[in-house]
């Protein structure tokens, strides 16, 4: 008899003690797609509703602000934090929770997925300490995105689907209908799980037209109210320039202004060369991800061989499904996301399937050796199996300290966007005291900090940058180290374009210098 992991506390003890520590030093969301979530959530909490006072792409030529929320990103992550800031307060803190719990949550998810694999209570316990100590992923667990809780959902979906296609009650295809559904609404490529779900309808091997349907009914019971809100907010349940995103040539396109320039006709006319060799250099670097992030090196080749061990179980065979099909994905279809941490972010909905396979590597391996050494198999098991974990830890440790911490525990290197965006918004405040639009790189993070109505600063020329300034209003122009191309002289030298005046410049290190400037004449005076 399988062991009753999911009683136990223990597991979501020590991965919320893991997330606590964590969390001390994430005290801001610390990235852009972070910072949208809060302070969209914030939006909801505070009855502003699904709007959002900022632009941060122009895919749907977006005529002014506010502007609809969730036209690219999916909302439910924002949904959880509203939900928590509802009860909590308004506040990062009280937004960050629900990620903590789901952090807590992952530890004991994967040691129920591992008593799937096998009874042994000890390569159980290895699971979930591998899932405790998640490496790269730690800092994004905790913060205000949706990594811990598509790793839920995603892994769950995957599980239920297993299980329905080896029998049992017929509701297994509607909850895992139900997940798929909430697995899209987290991230537009959620919808890749239904996907392994129509492959476990085929591997049931009985009642396959009633079994899709019921996925169907269970996917549809939840997206449909969404689809129903962008018709009504937008005119249409799939979002005007999606599509636009298939015709990039590099990542910062997906900031032009107008986005009208993404065709396929120039996309098409750069070159087969061109298109194979971007996409061949994305594969290569989710390979690599996978190998570095997923596996952390030295834990990938036990994952593949207990993944081998396993290669007859529904579970493995759908999580393979969907593997290669977020990795084709996002290797050949948005090649440029998907390097830039889009499979990185969806690789999560796997992650605790690995992490309960490991274990059934590690021995598969001492077994093989202890053969040829002449170990104590069970000996050897134990020392070799918990030595993985506990080198988990200390990666985790360091990567966590060297990357978050960044040495000065004081004043975490997670915060300094935050600090950064805080040290302009106090500028601004004395600047203009009234929160006239601003242009930046950051525009949720902008916003958060000081308030502003805030549009990104496009990728292009001055003449780009000029036309947003028109159109949205611009009164304030926030250049720093990341800029645009396009805008390297003007940074270098700030004098450059008659229009900006230099207002004030930041000292700020290591990134370098933040320069603010004033609009003073555009021909659009008054904007849209």
């Amino acid at each position: 008899m399988r062991p009753r992991v999911a009683s136990q506390f223990v597991w979501p003890g020590l991965g919320l003690l893991i997330g606590v520590l964590a969390a001390w030093w994430i005290r801001a969301p610390g990235y852009m797609d972070a910072d949208y979530y809060y302070a969209n959530a914030r939006q909801i909490a505070q009855g502003s509703g699904l709007q959002e006072p900022f632009l941060w792409n122009y895919l749907d030529d977006p005529a002014g602000l506010p502007h609809p929320s969730f036209l690219y990103w999916m909302p439910l992550a924002s949904f959880v934090s509203a939900a928590s800031m509802a009860i909590g307060g308004v506040g990062f803190r009280s937004a960050q929770a629900p990620y903590l719990l789901a952090t807590a949550a992952v530890p004991a998810l994967t040691a129920v997925l591992a008593a799937r694999f096998s009874s042994d209570k000890t390569g159980i316990r290895q699971a979930a300490a591998l899932a405790i100590f998640p490496g790269f992923f730690l800092p994004f667990f905790v913060t205000t995105d949706s990594f811990s809780i598509y790793a839920l959902i995603g892994s769950g979906a995957l599980a239920v689907m297993a299980s329905a296609a080896q029998g049992g009650p017929r509701t297994r295809w509607l909850a895992a209908g139900v997940l798929v559904g909430l697995a899209h609404l987290t991230r537009a490529d959620g919808v890749l799980l239904l996907a392994p779900g129509l492959v476990a309808a085929v591997l049931s091997k009985e009642r396959r037209v009633s079994s899709v349907s019921l996925i169907f009914v269970g996917y549809l019971a939840i997206m449909t109210p969404w689809w129903a809100r962008n018709g009504l907010a937008v005119g249409s349940p799939l979002p005007e320039g999606l599509n636009r995103t298939l015709w990039l040539l590099r990542y910062d396109e997906l900031f032009s202004f107008p986005a009208t320039i993404l065709t396929a006709e120039r996309w098409w006319g750069a070159g087969l060369g061109v298109l194979l060799k971007s996409r061949l250099e994305s594969l290569l670097a989710n390979l690599q991800s996978l190998i570095a992030v997923n596996g952390l090196v030295f834990l990938g080749p036990f994952m593949l061989i207990g993944a081998l061990e396993k290669k007859s179980d529904p579970l493995v065979r759908l999580t393979a499904v969907y593997l290669f099909l977020l990795l084709g994905m996002m290797s050949f279809v948005f090649p440029f996301a998907g390097s830039r941490g889009g499979f990185f972010h969806s690789s999560t909905a796997f992650m605790p399937i690995l992490w309960a396979l490991t274990p059934l590597g590690i021995n598969r391996v001492v077994r093989w050796a202890a053969g040829r050494r002449g170990w104590v198999v069970e000996r050897a098991q134990s020392l070799f199996g918990w030595s993985a974990p506990v080198l988990a830890g200390v990666l985790t440790a360091v990567l966590f300290w060297t990357r978050i911490v960044g040495g000065s525990p004081m004043s975490p290197a997670w915060s300094g966007p935050a600090n950064a965006y805080a040290a302009v918004s106090q500028n601004l405040e004395h600047l203009d005291p009234t929160r006239s639009v601003v242009a930046a790189n950051n525009p949720p993070g902008l916003y958060l900090a000081s308030g502003a109505p805030s549009v990104m600063i496009p990728n292009g020329p001055p003449e780009a940058l000029q036309a947003v300034v028109e159109k949205y209003a611009v009164r304030w122009v926030v250049l720093d180290a990341n800029r645009p191309d396009g805008l390297a002289v003007l940074y270098r030298a700030p004098d450059t374009l008659p229009w900006l005046m230099l207002a004030r410049r930041i000292e700020w290190e290591p990134e370098g210098d933040i320069l603010i400037f004033r609009v003073i004449a555009t021909e659009g005076e008054g904007g849209q």
